[in-house]
C-alpha cells in the first residue's frame, strides 16, 4: 500500500511537470509526503510521461531499482538510461497516439456504417455504393471497387469469376473530398487480387514501392455469416497521405478497419438479399394471382347468360332426392342447379348475396376443377353439394352457408393424386403446407375465388360473421381428409349412440359439420347401382393411374387399391371400403336424422351388389389370390 501511494505521488508529479524525473533517493525526497516508517530505503526511481502535441499526457512509465548486469545488486539510473528511455517513450507515445486515433476512427466509421445500413434502400447496388462511400474517407482510399460473384461462380472455362462490379473514385478538393460512382465494365478492371481473396477467403494486402510513387491495395472478402460463403469482395486502392499529397501504403489499421466494416456489410447484404427475395416472391405471387384470376373468371357473356337463365325447380332437377345423379347433366344445367340450391336454402336472401356475383362465383368454382381428372372434378363437387343440400333441406336445422361453399370447393384444383404421392414427390404443395396438402390448397383457392373481384359473395357479411364463415369453411374442407375423419369419427359415433345429446356447443357443432362433409363427400357409395358402379370405375381409373406413376417413379409396389394388377379384386376392395369407412358413418348419421336414412339404405344395397360380384369371382376361381373371406352380412 505504501509503495502504491508513493508511485501515485511520483506519477502525479510527472504529469504535472510534463518532464522526466530521475530520483536517485526516493526516501529522501520530501515532495511525496512519506513518513519515516513508510519509507523504503535505497529506492531508485525513474519516470517519464508522454504528451500529445496539445500538451495532454497520454501515459506515464515508471522504472524502479536498476539492477547491475554483473552481480544483480541495485544500481542507479544514469543520464544515458534517461536519454534511452526518453527515446523509447517517444516511440511508445506515437504508438499510443495511433492506437487511440484508430479506435476513435473505428468507432466513428462503425457508427456511420450503422446509420447507412439502418435506412431503407431501393436496390442492392445503392446499398453497396453507400457502403463503399462510407469506407473510403476513413481509409483515405482513392478507389474502392466491390466485386460481386455470380450465381454460378465458375465461368464456361471452369474459372472463378465475378458477375459485376461497383466502382467508386475519390477526388480530393482541398481539405474535403468528393466521391463519385463510375460505370466500369468488369472486363476493364484487374480482378486478380479480388479473385485471390475470394478463393482464399482471407484479406489480401499488396504494396509496390518505387522511387516515383507508392501503389498499394487491400482486398477483403465480405461473408455471409450463415453459410460462410463470400458474397462480395471489397478492394481499396491508392491511399492518400493525410499530411501531404503523396501516396502511402495501407497499414495494419486500415486492414483491421476494413475487416470490421466488412462484417457489418455482410450482415447488411444478407438482410437486403432476404428483402429482395421476399419482394421478388411477392411480385411473382401477384403476377400468378393476376393470371389465375384472368383464367378462372368466366367471360361476361357466360355470366350474363347464367344471370338471365330461368333456373329450374328442385323438383324438376330431383335435387331433394338422395339418389340424384349429375351424370349426363349439361354444364349450363349443372351451374343452374347450383344456383337453385342457394336460392332454396334462402342463402341469397339471408346473406344479401348479389345475384350476378353469385353467378360469377359459381362459374369460377366450376372453372377451378380440372376436366382431365376422372373423378375429383366438377361433377363430384356438384354431387357432394347436392348431398349436403338434401341433408340440410331434410333436417331444416343445419342451414349453414359455409357447408354449401365448402362442398362445392372441397376438391377444387384436385390433381388426381393423393396427399401421400404429393409428399413423396416433394411437390410445392407439400413444401407449402406440410400436412393435408390438397385440402389446404382447396381451401386457399376457395378463398382466392371468394376474394376475386366480381365473385365476392360474402361481401355483405359483417366482419365478425365473415371471420366465422371462413373458420367454418377451413374446418369443413380440411375435414374431407380421410385421416382427419378417422381421427374424429369414434367420438361422433359414441355421441350418435346416446339418446340425448346437446349439439349446441361449438365443439360438437364443428364435429357434426365435419361428419356431414365426409358423408356428402362419400355419397357416391349410396347412389343407385348403375351410378355407383360407374363412379367406382372412375375412382379406380384415377387410383390406378397414380399407382402406375409410383411404379415408374419410385420402383415400388403400390397399395392394393392403387395397384392395377388388383383390378379383378375391385368388388372385394369395395366391400372392405364400405365396411371400414362408409357404413359406420351413414349408420350414425341416420341415427341422428331419420330423413337421412336413404343414404344408409343405398350404402347397404351397394354393398350387397359388390358382395354378389365378389362371390361370383370367388366361385369362378377360388384358388387365385382374390379368394378371401368377407362378412356376408353387416352388423346392425
Amino acid at each position: 500500500m505504501h509503495t502504491w501511494n508513493m508511485l501515485k505521488g511520483i506519477m502525479g508529479c510527472a504529469v504535472a511537470t510534463g518532464s522526466p524525473m530521475n530520483l536517485r533517493d526516493v526516501s529522501g525526497d520530501t515532495r511525496f509526503g512519506l513518513d519515516d516508517e513508510s519509507i523504503i530505503k535505497d529506492q531508485d526511481c525513474f519516470d517519464c510521461s508522454h504528451q500529445e502535441p496539445q500538451g495532454r499526457s497520454v501515459g506515464v512509465a515508471v522504472m524502479i531499482n536498476k539492477r547491475s548486469c554483473c552481480n544483480g545488486s541495485v544500481s542507479v539510473f544514469t543520464n544515458m538510461d534517461e536519454r534511452c528511455c526518453q527515446i523509447i517513450w517517444m516511440y511508445w507515445g506515437w504508438v499510443l497516439d495511433n492506437v487511440q486515433l484508430y479506435e476513435s476512427s473505428r468507432q466513428e466509421a462503425l457508427i456511420e456504417m450503422a446509420q447507412v445500413l439502418s435506412k431503407k434502400h431501393c436496390s442492392f447496388d445503392v446499398l453497396l455504393s453507400k457502403m463503399a462511400a462510407t469506407i473510403m474517407p476513413f481509409t483515405h482510399a482513392q478507389y474502392c471497387t466491390i466485386f460481386i460473384p455470380g450465381k454460378q461462380t465458375l465461368d464456361e472455362n471452369d474459372q472463378i469469376s465475378f458477375s459485376n462490379v461497383i466502382h467508386l473514385e475519390c477526388e480530393e478538393l482541398g481539405s474535403t473530398c468528393q466521391i463519385y460512382r463510375r460505370e466500369r465494365d468488369i472486363s476493364d478492371i484487374d480482378q486478380s487480387h479480388a479473385l485471390q481473396s475470394l478463393v482464399a477467403m482471407e484479406t489480401l494486402k499488396r504494396s509496390q514501392i518505387s522511387e516515383e510513387t507508392i501503389t498499394s491495395l487491400i482486398c477483403c472478402p465480405v461473408r455471409n455469416e450463415r453459410s460462410a460463403n463470400v458474397i462480395a469482395v471489397c478492394q481499396l486502392m491508392k491511399k492518400w497521405s493525410i499530411d501531404s499529397d503523396d501516396m502511402e501504403a495501407f497499414n495494419r489499421y486500415d486492414e483491421r478497419l476494413l475487416e470490421d466494416l466488412a462484417l457489418y456489410c455482410g450482415l447488411a447484404l444478407q438482410y437486403v438479399k432476404a428483402v429482395l427475395i421476399t419482394e421478388e416472391r411477392r411480385a411473382s405471387i401477384e403476377v400468378t394471382q393476376e393470371v389465375l384470376a384472368y383464367h378462372i373468371t368466366a367471360a361476361e357473356q357466360e355470366i350474363q347468360a347464367l344471370q338471365e337463365a330461368s333456373i329450374p325447380s328442385v323438383e324438376s332437377l330431383h335435387m331433394l332426392d338422395f339418389h340424384f345423379s349429375e351424370f349426363g347433366l349439361p354444364e349450363e344445367r349443372s351451374t343452374q342447379a347450383t344456383i337453385r340450391m342457394f336460392l332454396d336454402l334462402n342463402l341469397v336472401q339471408d346473406f344479401n348475396i348479389d345475384y350476378k356475383t353469385l353467378c360469377q362465383w359459381v362459374l369460377s368454382v366450376r372453372r377451378g376443377y380440372r376436366n382431365s381428372v376422372p373423378y375429383h372434378n366438377w361433377s363430384h363437387a356438384l354431387s357432394t353439394a347436392q348431398s349436403m343440400f338434401a341433408m340440410l333441406m331434410a333436417t331444416d336445422q343445419l342451414k349453414i352457408l359455409a357447408l354449401m361453399i365448402a362442398t362445392l370447393n372441397h376438391d377444387i384444383d384436385h390433381r388426381g393424386v393423393n396427399n401421400s404421392y404429393i409428399e413423396r414427390t416433394q411437390q410445392p404443395l407439400a413444401q407449402l403446407y406440410g400436412h393435408s396438402s390438397l385440402e389446404n390448397h382447396h381451401y386457399n383457392l376457395c378463398i382466392f375465388i371468394l376474394d376475386n373481384t366480381g365473385s365476392q359473395i360474402l361481401s355483405s357479411l359483417s366482419a365478425e360473421d365473415h371471420r366465422a364463415v371462413l373458420h367454418m369453411l377451413k374446418r369443413a374442407i380440411l375435414a374431407t381428409d380421410l385421416n382427419v375423419y378417422m381421427e374424429r369419427r369414434t367420438e361422433f359415433f359414441n355421441l350418435a349412440k346416446k339418446s340425448r345429446v346437446n349439439w349446441k356447443s361449438e365443439k360438437k357443432k364443428d364435429l357434426l359439420r365435419s361428419m356431414l362433409m365426409t358423408a356428402s363427400d362419400l355419397s357416391a357409395i349410396t347412389k343407385p347401382w348403375p351410378e355407383q358402379k360407374r363412379i367406382a370405375n372412375l375412382v379406380t381409373m384415377e387410383f390406378f393411374a397414380q399407382g402406375d406413376k409410383e411404379k415408374q417413379e419410385f420402383k415400388i409396389k403400390p397399395i392394393d387399391i392403387m395397384n392395377r394388377e388388383n383390378s379383378p379384386r375391385l368388388p372385394y376392395m369395395q366391400v372392405e371400403y364400405i365396411d371400414d369407412i362408409c357404413y359406420p358413418l351413414y349408420k350414425a348419421v341416420s341415427r341422428l336424422f331419420d330423413t337421412c336414412s336413404p343414404l344408409l339404405a343405398g350404402c347397404k344395397k351397394n354393398r350387397a351388389n359388390w358382395m354378389h360380384l365378389a362371390m361370383e369371382a370367388q366361385d369362378e376361381n377360388c384358388e387365385n389370390t382374390s379368394c378371401v373371406t368377407l362378412k356376408t352380412q353387416l352388423e346392425e
